[in-house]
């Protein structure tokens, strides 16, 4: 003989209500659902299109890009020359350092998802982005996961711009590129002044 709820002590319902609530958690936590619910978006389902605050977080890409067989990039990493600035003037000595979001950087060789490692382009622009990188004067690798260098260049107007590559150094899909920036390198040593 069960006893009605209404006639059952305050303290046995709570312990009831918890438990259910435990054992919901824990279903949910293990991605099962309750008895005769299907996960929204499932067919089944009555979410008429919602879409769940999970599906739209950022998360692991996967290796390749079905569609060009590259490593994946993703559109909210963002890859910058952090100094010299766009139009600088500098000596023909001067530090360069790169900065990324929303990815990470790895050494050559290393296959890890959402990372790479950087190259920087040198007064040329990156024409192929599905075959490796060139290793030349004009396209620098930085295979050990470098995130500065010292670039010596003659006097006059230089372009500058990073590439994110694999493991491989081929450029991710999308590519993750840095903006193009133009500085000006003095012929005399210890010029650091902005032309703006």
């Amino acid at each position: 003989m069960t006893t009605p709820t209404h006639m059952m002590p305050a303290r046995t319902l709570l312990a009831a209500a918890m438990t259910a609530g435990f054992l919901l958690a824990a279903g949910a936590a293990s991605g099962q659902q309750p008895a005769g619910q299907q996960p929204a978006g499932q067919p089944g389902s009555h979410d008429h299109g919602a879409v769940s605050p999970e599906a739209d977080a950022p998360g692991p890409a996967p290796v390749d890009s079905p569609l060009t067989g590259r490593a994946a990039g993703r559109k909210d990493a963002h890859l910058y020359i952090g100094w010299p600035n766009d139009g600088m003037v500098v000596g023909p000595r001067f530090k360069v350092w790169f900065g990324l979001r929303n990815f990470g950087v790895a050494p050559a060789g290393v296959t890890r998802d959402n990372t790479g490692h950087h190259h920087l382009l040198i007064d040329t622009p990156l024409t192929r982005f599905d075959e490796p990188i060139p290793n030349d004067k004009q396209h620098l690798h930085f295979g050990a996961g470098q995130t500065e260098t010292y670039l010596e260049l003659p006097p006059g107007r230089h372009t500058l711009q990073l590439v994110l590559a694999d493991s491989n150094h081929v450029p991710h899909d999308p590519p993750i590129v840095s903006k193009v920036i133009t500085i000006t390198v003095q012929g005399k040593r210890g010029a650091q002044v902005s032309a703006r």
